[in-house]
């Protein structure tokens, strides 16, 4: 069979995605090496040198123009046809006319649900090409059980044809021992002593405003001194609300990293103390368990899909509570015995959550839609 998989998200400012379908594509090739892979990428400069793509079964194509005007309506549906895919895996839209059966990924409808953290044009275009993608769709892919309900729910779709692909836990993300190069990987951004950290682009959803209050009264109310580290892109959709947060966090020990490498990312995990996420909606909420597979004590928000991340490993708090949050991270940073016991549940639940079992669920909608499409032809 001839599999096509949108990879345009593996050169574009969306993190979470890039990292949700490199790893995904890396464990499928991993499985399986009979069926022939056809990637489409909208720049292959930055993963040309990816030993991945150098397989036998696979090849590489050049989607161009990169604009998803002209991408999905027209470049799309010739490359598919002219590579003869009898299968296309895409990633929240799919072309309009698709010359062979497809699955769409859609990791989550908060522009639906929470309509109140994108912007009008975004939201806009979301909001009406989205469900028409998911509705023409053989099968769509999701990343938790919340996102199934509300996809469900709002796209009035059969449960039966949305599949949860929950996501895995990088290898890279594990305990470190090496206390030296985990101080000169905080120092490098700017940390320096003990330190609470957030891992996440700096956008309305990402709850920060309620995080900065928490950390403030922790700080004033409790005579903690551990810095705060946010370690994150700024995302330029929302420059002023970057820039008000940073106002903000003046006069507190608040330290702005911005981006940061995907290798020193595991050694900022396991420097700190205590991991917090206080976000107001997640499709599901991975540096919740890569902090937890790096052995970090956690607190999340308690809404959308991250008690299906966190388990009963973590702490979960209100978002919109400062003083709650507050409390709590004074309770995990005065008792070593939680944090232990918090550090210990965390890492058993990490493990349940791997980029091969992920795969192994993709694999298996794939073989099912294959199967299907062999019925009908007899």
């Amino acid at each position: 069979m001839r599999i096509g998989l949108d990879l345009h998200t593996m050169t574009e400012l969306m993190q979470g995605s890039r990292t949700y379908i490199y790893n995904l594509i890396k464990s499928i090739l991993e499985l399986d090496r009979t069926n022939e892979y056809y990637l489409y990428f909208s720049d292959f400069e930055n993963v040309a040198t990816d030993s991945l793509f150098k397989r036998s079964n696979v090849h590489c194509r050049i989607i161009v123009p990169s604009s998803r005007f002209i991408r999905l309506p027209i470049s799309f549906p010739l490359k598919l046809a002219a590579d003869k895919i009898d299968l296309f895996h895409c990633q929240y839209m799919a072309p309009p006319l698709c010359p062979c059966p497809y699955l769409v990924s859609l990791h989550d409808i908060i522009h639906e649900t929470n309509p109140q953290f994108y912007p009008a044009g975004l939201r806009f275009l979301m909001h009406h090409l989205y469900p028409i993608s998911a509705r023409r769709a053989a099968k769509v892919l999701t990343i938790s059980q919340y996102s199934k309900s509300q996809i469900a729910r709002i796209y009035k779709i059969p449960e039966e044809r949305i599949v949860v692909t929950y996501v895995g836990v990088s290898n890279a993300f594990r305990f470190i021992g090496d206390k030296e190069k985990i101080k000169l990987i905080a120092e490098k951004y700017g940390i320096k002593g003990r330190y609470i950290l957030f891992v996440g682009r700096i956008e309305p959803r990402k709850n920060l405003g309620t995080l900065i209050d928490a950390y403030h009264l922790l700080r004033t109310g409790y005579a903690i001194d551990h810095q705060l580290a946010i370690a994150g892109m700024k995302d330029p959709l929302f420059e002023d609300f970057h820039n008000n947060i940073i106002a903000r966090a003046e006069g507190d020990s608040v330290v702005f990293t911005g981006g940061v490498a995907e290798n020193d990312l595991p050694y900022l995990y396991n420097g700190a103390d205590l991991f917090v996420y206080p976000s107001y909606a997640e499709g599901f909420g991975l540096p919740v368990l890569e902090a937890m597979a790096c052995g970090v004590p956690v607190i999340a928000a308690n809404g959308t899909a991250l008690p299906e991340a966190v388990g009963n490993a973590g702490i979960m708090a209100p978002p919109e509570n400062p003083e709650i949050w507050a409390e709590a991270m004074h309770r995990v940073l005065s008792d070593p015995e939680l944090q232990e016991t918090m550090s210990r549940k965390g890492l058993q639940r990490a493990q349940l959550f791997t980029w091969r079992k992920t795969a192994e669920k993709v694999l298996e909608a794939y073989s099912e839609l294959a199967t299907t499409a062999r019925t009908e032809l007899f």
